[in-house]
């Protein structure tokens, strides 16, 4: 069945055709080109600083810009209501919570909200439901759009060293910050009929890891791999800085040069 462009802007499911699911080509496609992608920025933005900021910058007003776009046509579509357009969800509600830490050059808190952005934006591109229709409509292009957005703008306030992490103060911001989306997407949840935000209702994963049981523990096992996957190359990182430091080490290091 043939499609509109309205049709396309504003997803409408019923003529666009079913799609392949998750794991298909394009899923593969774009979970390489993110690795390529993040790996790439990471260098790019350690060489060129002021580039990096510059394009930060850039990409925050665009992520508020098309999720602003996209509130609007869904609002205005009648497809949403008012109070369902809203910023629910942890990658919407991060998209303006990032822009406007950074916009601001607030810093206090600022690891928590690199931390959620980063893994909002990359665990859609590994659980994310794009490829149930057969034609990706102006909706997913968005979306991908912002989840490409997402983790390029941590990494390269990170390697750019516009923000330096400091685990010992840190460590339990990113844990405070979940529990407020939490509890921010409950009142959602509990307001809307057939709201899943957070994916707090309904698993939101291909899989649950304790069959028969709430699939929060499931979240709750991702987010503890993640954290230690998160923390541990910056606890590797301040273990060597200490090293370097040491005047004890330095000394053996130029004995061993030396040598």
């Amino acid at each position: 069945m043939n499609f509109t462009f309205y049709d396309w802007l504003i997803e409408n499911k019923e003529v666009m055709g079913v799609g392949s699911g998750l794991w298909c080509t394009l899923h593969i496609i774009l979970m390489v080109f993110l690795t390529v992608w993040l790996i790439a920025c990471w260098f790019l933005c350690r060489k060129y600083k002021n580039f990096a900021m510059k394009m930060t910058t850039v990409l925050c007003w665009m992520m508020i810009f098309f999720r602003v776009f996209r509130m609007l046509l869904l609002w205005l579509s009648g497809k949403q209501t008012f109070w369902e357009v809203l910023p629910w969800h942890l990658c919407h509600v991060m998209s303006f919570v990032f822009p406007a830490f950074f916009l601001t050059k607030t810093k206090k808190f600022f690891f928590a909200v690199m931390v959620v952005t980063f893994f909002g934006g990359v665990l859609t591109f590994i659980f994310g439901d794009y490829y149930y229709l057969s034609t990706l409509s102006f909706l997913h292009y968005e979306s991908l759009l912002l989840h490409f957005m997402m983790p390029t703008v941590v990494i390269a306030c990170l390697a750019s060293g516009y923000f330096k992490v400091d685990l010992k103060k840190q460590i339990w911001q990113p844990f405070v910050i979940l529990a407020l989306l939490v509890g921010w997407s409950m009142i959602a949840n509990l307001t809307i009929e057939g709201a899943n935000y957070l994916y707090l209702m309904e698993n939101g994963l291909p899989f649950n890891l304790f069959p028969n049981q709430s699939h929060i523990w499931t979240y709750a096992v991702l987010i503890l791999i993640l954290s230690i996957i998160t923390i541990t190359p910056f606890m590797l990182y301040d273990k060597f800085k200490k090293k370097d430091d040491d005047p004890s080490f330095e000394i053996i290091m130029k004995a061993i040069k030396k040598d």
